[in-house]
């Protein structure tokens, strides 16, 4: 499918609202928790990588207003032990773009993902053993970088840190933030972006901001036990749609 039948696809519009609108808010509201979904929905109608592609400048500029919320909030701590360790990781995606198998990626990424949300005595062990920031944030950049799944990997670790509601929002917030603008080297290098992507980026930028504006509202009108409850449930939601998208893709 071409750009320009994606713009006259009511279906792709449909899905990219949906797909942008719940990344938005979970970028500003829940950490990221379920950042995953919009590349599966709009795997729907376009290849993946054109959809990787399409959602970077997107997430971009959703980490952008996420940091202007939260910036006074930020743990610089958190993000000098994990930042380096995510640079690691999106080094390793960048050399591993379109030779990694993805679907066994996302199968371990998914079923990790579940069994951490569920089984909440995993937290201290997975998120506070030696090395875990090194660990998870290597995870979240490879992960983030093949498939814009980092979400889940660095919440496992933040999860286990009991970081207060808006620390944890502002770190994550710029955490991404970062990746997100070192990822675009690697997708250059790909040659897939094209002007006519990058204008389909732009059209839905205002959505991108109206999901994080949406995210910070709800937010503010949850508890801190409220925010972690969502946080699992999210991270549980994402695991499901890696798997989902594996099996739904082997048929």
């Amino acid at each position: 499918m071409t750009v320009e039948s994606q713009l006259a696809s009511p279906l792709f519009w449909l899905l990219a609202l949906i797909g942008v609108t719940l990344t938005g808010i979970s970028k500003s509201g829940f950490a990221g928790g379920a950042g995953v979904v919009a590349v599966p929905l709009l795997a729907l109608v376009m290849p993946v990588p054109l959809a990787v592609l399409l959602m970077l400048p997107l997430l971009l500029a959703m980490d952008i207003k996420t940091i202007q919320y939260y910036r006074q909030h930020t743990s610089t701590a958190e993000l000098k032990k994990i930042v380096p360790a995510a640079l690691a990781g999106i080094a390793a995606g960048g050399l591993l773009l379109g030779k990694l198998p993805v679907e066994s990626l996302k199968v371990l990424l998914g079923g990790l993902s579940i069994v951490f949300a569920l089984w909440h005595r995993l937290a201290p062990i997975l998120g506070q053993m030696k090395g875990a920031a090194w660990l998870w944030g290597g995870i979240s950049g490879l992960t983030s970088t093949l498939i814009h799944a980092g979400g889940p990997p660095i919440n496992i670790y933040l999860i286990a840190q009991r970081l207060p509601k808006l620390t944890w929002l502002a770190s994550a917030g710029v955490f991404f933030g970062v990746m997100n603008a070192v990822k675009v080297f690697p997708y250059l290098m790909t040659g897939h972006w094209t002007r006519e992507l990058l204008a389909l980026s732009l059209a839905l930028l205002p959505v991108a901001i109206f999901g994080t504006w949406l995210g910070r509202q709800i937010q503010g009108r949850i508890s801190e036990q409220q925010f972690v409850l969502c946080c699992r449930l999210l991270l549980l939601v994402s695991g499901l749609l890696l798997i989902a998208q594996v099996i739904a893709g082997s048929r």
